[in-house]
């Protein structure tokens, strides 16, 4: 399965608006580390060499893995920003009753748009801070090249 989780990844990502090309590259990125690291771990022994290149995919894989925050945000989190949301729209629907008389069809629409997009991002934000990888299997990963030595 290993063999083809990076092309699987990769076609997935594939396309996207240009905004969302770095957090695609990410993505990739990330899991190109884990699967270095997990191709090193099966080899049958070791040298500082192999160690050292298990580390740096280690590295990499933490350095990116926050791509995949939003995708853990747990019960919790997801509830958070389920309210931030509905707060949202109720200051979006403020501001249309408030200002809809003056404004033109197109800039309703794109006022309406800028909306949507600003309450999405706010939920994403709040769902990444909120998310964590409290994950001891993650943490054992470090271990790896310590007690190889």
């Amino acid at each position: 399965m290993s063999r083809y989780l990076l092309g699987v990844v990769t076609q997935c990502v594939r396309g996207g608006s240009p905004t969302q090309h770095p957090i695609f590259n990410h993505a990739i990125e990330c899991t190109q580390a884990l699967l270095e690291f997990y191709m090193y771990a099966r080899y049958k022994s070791h040298d500082d060499a192999t160690l050292s290149y298990m580390e740096d995919a280690l590295n990499r894989f933490h350095t990116f893995k926050d791509v995949f925050l939003l995708g853990h945000a747990g019960k919790e989190e997801k509830a958070k920003a389920n309210a931030l949301r509905t707060e949202l729209v109720k200051e979006r629907k403020a501001d249309e009753e408030t200002n809809a008389e003056t404004w033109m069809p197109s800039k309703k629409r794109r006022e309406i748009k800028a909306w949507w997009n600003y309450i999405s991002h706010k939920i994403d934000v709040s769902k990444e801070l909120d998310a964590d990888f409290n994950f001891p299997r993650i943490h054992l990963m470090s271990q790896w090249v310590k007690q190889s030595h």
